[in-house]
């Protein structure tokens, strides 16, 4: 026994050895691309090549899956890097992250002073582990297990409720490279607090992330810079020259790399022939996007054509299926898709990813949420049910739901191609023509999908209009937007003459086709009622009367047409009162919008006409007459004078004092009083309401719930605007108008007018 002992030991002796030897590192795996990706076992380098060095990257950060309840979902992005590598002393290379502010001609002289004083972060160092023919070798195992230089802001970190990565718990996926990209997907675990589900349960969150670096040309693509007549996305940079006598800001728009394939192309566009593209933009379809909708989102991408057809281009955009192909990624950053979240948020966005020292966009991923079928669907029923039989019911036919789906997919795409939105359009179109069934199923209820302009639902019943006098499609201002984004100035040579050679193109367009203006209802500051969304036609009063209209046809109708054999709590028919409600608050900010409302018109320099154009008394004043008729002079019964009104509120009166104390604190809110003008001082606007509220023989819940509001809202902004000389002129009639009323109130015995008296007294003493 003792010998057959040491018989095993010594056999242990000899193995260790063995075994050592079988744990040796195994034969690298070298895959060719843009970086040369090595893999050794759990380790993975990247020989950057010394023709590289310098050369900007494009690094950007999506998610590939989330954590279950944070409002994420895989395919949206994070963040987006511009990065370049650079050697340093001690056999480093130093990952910079670039941060383009300032610019110049590196022949300038100026350019030392321009780089003295942008100094671009690092985010990483690297230890040469070899130095190769034409490549350094450095391991980036670590950097993308540990570290989040290339991962989450801080402030997105803050919105999550993490804090630094678990290195222990993260690692590689996979590494990818091909030509012009390298795809490094991850998965990192985050500490955690109470952010989410996970988080509370394990004390992490983990996430899965890919980073694509994609090599930025060379020589940019030609910039083309904004002009705010045309709602492009921008970006933009302080620029730098030794010939300058002030600063020039360079702003540029964002749009796609559009290039005729070859010089008989080039002639051909020249003599006014459609031509295709170099390359032409391709979206393609989420395969986990359900088969029945994939035929319209991909007919929304296709929509696009015809206004690239006004640039002089054919096949330039198109959409497709991801095909059946292993070797293709979604997040790889070639591709631009539309990707399909299992989400119950009703939404849908679309995004892009662009150089940011051309503005050229390089992919984009449309992210296309699951219930966003809720949202077109209550639209639908609410802004057309009168119009259209197959909007009332709770289901669509898959045709209906599908041509919903196609017109928020070309708006969606809209934007991946550059556009903003153009909440002006809709302003342009009389309120006569949405009524007249050629004209509007011609040209369309809006000149723009880019507008916030759903459906026509100033059009009635005996109408008689189709589909395409209801539904918003992409119109003269889309084709006109594109023609300027992309159509090619051959003459041009630099940012500047390829800016007066778009003034050629421009010429008197935009003065006589009122089609195709712009209304920047995002960006501009000024209060410009012509710019406001989910609205419709150039007389405001006109076409919320109409829609008001069909609001009260609809609410007749609303038990048959929210019928569901399963719906035993009515939770259907709950939600599109709820949302007719909000129909009609939407066109009471409509018309609300146009108190001390100020027009704003783009002039160039050479162009004649104001800038500033107030709106009128005399278009204010209908207005106010408007909020009279349906709110101020007697309650909206037909709110609530409904048959089934009890199967959804205990209290259908309180439902409407509520109702009409929101108008009137609106009506009175500080952001209205403060932009009358002198076209409508407030002096007169709040007698013209006071006129009603506080008419002789006046009573009842709903009277009384008005006055208390108009009361409060009056008190409240005089208290809050004592001391600040900046606002003297509209406290001071605030002033004047609460004493009118407390002298009116004076010697009253009602116990709610002494109410408000005292609610007054109050107030002027302080």
């Amino acid at each position: 026994m003792r010998y057959i002992k040491a018989f095993i030991l010594l056999a242990l002796i000899l193995l260790v050895p063995f075994t050592g030897e079988a744990q040796e590192k195994s034969k690298p795996v070298e895959t060719k691309g843009l970086f040369n990706v090595i893999k050794q076992d759990a380790d993975y380098f990247f020989d950057v090549p010394d023709a590289l060095l310098s050369r900007q990257l494009l690094a950007s950060v999506r998610f590939t899956s989330t954590p279950a309840g944070i409002g994420k979902y895989g395919g949206e992005s994070i963040v987006t890097h511009t990065v370049y590598f650079q050697t340093a002393p001690n056999n480093q290379l130093l990952l910079r992250s670039n941060i383009l502010v300032n610019n110049a001609d590196p022949t300038d002289e100026i350019n030392r002073a321009v780089q003295a004083a942008s100094e671009d972060p690092i985010i990483a160092a690297f230890k040469v582990e070899k130095r190769g023919k034409g490549f350094r070798r450095i391991k980036v195992s670590d950097f993308f297990r540990g570290s989040d230089a290339l991962g989450f802001p801080q402030k997105v970190k803050q919105q999550f409720s993490i804090s630094q990565v678990n290195g222990q718990l993260s690692f590689i996926d996979t590494i990818k490279t091909f030509p012009m990209n390298t795809e490094v997907r991850v998965t990192r675990t985050y500490y955690g607090n109470t952010g989410s589900y996970a988080a509370q349960l394990t004390g992490g969150v983990t996430f899965g992330l890919n980073i694509s670096f994609v090599l930025l040309p060379e020589q940019p693509y030609q910039r083309r810079l904004f002009d705010p007549r045309v709602g492009y996305f921008a970006d933009n940079f302080a620029y730098f020259s030794d010939n300058q006598q002030r600063v020039q800001p360079r702003r540029f728009i964002t749009r796609w790399r559009l290039e005729p394939k070859d010089s008989a192309a080039i002639d051909s566009m020249k003599q006014g022939y459609l031509v295709e593209p170099k390359k032409p933009i391709v979206y393609y379809i989420d395969p986990a996007t359900p088969k029945q909708w994939r035929p319209y989102l991909i007919q929304g991408v296709n929509d696009w054509q015809k206004a690239f057809e006004a640039a002089g281009f054919k096949n330039a955009i198109r959409g497709e299926e991801w095909p059946n192909d292993s070797t293709m990624s979604m997040e790889d950053a070639r591709f631009s898709v539309i990707r399909y979240l299992a989400s119950d948020i009703a939404n849908a966005y679309g995004p892009q990813i662009h150089d940011p020292r051309s503005g050229e966009i390089l992919e984009s991923h449309i992210c296309w949420y699951h219930n966003v079928m809720t949202l077109v669907h209550d639209w639908y029923m609410i802004q057309a049910g009168t119009l259209d039989e197959a909007a009332r019911q709770m289901k669509y036919d898959p045709e209906l739901m599908g041509q919903l789906i196609r017109f928020v997919s070309s708006h969606e795409v809209g934007h991946t191609l550059g556009l903003r939105h153009n909440f002006g359009s809709s302003s342009t179109v009389p309120v006569d023509s949405l009524r007249n069934k050629a004209w509007v199923e011609a040209h369309g209820h809006t000149p723009s999908i880019m507008d916030y302009a759903r459906f026509n639902y100033v059009a009635q019943p005996e109408d008689g209009i189709s589909h395409d006098g209801i539904f918003p499609r992409i119109g003269d201002y889309d084709k006109w937007a594109i023609q300027w984004g992309y159509t090619p100035m051959f003459e041009a040579y630099d940012d500047d003459s390829d800016h007066w050679e778009l003034e050629k193109l421009i010429g008197n367009r935009l003065r006589d086709n009122r089609r195709l203006w712009f209304g920047d209802g995002e960006t501009n500051r000024t209060n410009d009622p012509r710019c406001q969304t989910e609205d419709l036609g150039d007389d405001v009063v006109k076409a919320s009367e109409y829609g008001i209209l069909n609001l009260k046809r609809e609410l007749k109708a609303l038990p048959e047409w929210t019928y569901e054999s399963n719906d035993i709590n009515g939770a259907n028919l709950s939600s599109l009162y709820r949302g007719i409600g909000q129909q009609l608050q939407r066109y009471t900010g409509h018309v609300m919008r146009h108190f001390g409302g100020t027009e704003y018109n783009y002039r160039t320099i050479d162009e004649p006409g104001d800038m500033y154009v107030l709106t009128p008394r005399a278009k204010q004043k209908d207005c106010m007459a408007f909020m009279k008729r349906l709110y101020l002079d007697a309650a909206p019964r037909w709110m609530v004078d409904l048959p089934y009104i009890k199967r959804l509120t205990p209290d259908p009166e309180d439902n409407l004092c509520r109702l009409g104390k929101s108008v009137v604190g609106n009506m009175t809110s500080a952001s209205v009083l403060e932009r009358l003008t002198s076209e409508y001082p407030a002096d007169d606007y709040l007698s013209d309401i006071e006129a009603s509220v506080f008419k002789a023989g006046a009573s009842g819940l709903y009277q009384r719930a008005l006055q208390d509001s108009y009361v409060r809202a009056l008190c409240d902004y005089y208290t809050s605007k004592l001391g600040q000389s900046d606002y003297a002129g509209v406290s001071a009639v605030v002033f004047k108008h609460l004493k009118a009323l407390q002298q009116r109130f004076a010697g009253s015995s009602d116990d709610y007018t002494l109410r408000l008296k005292d609610e007054i007294d109050r107030a002027l003493k302080i």
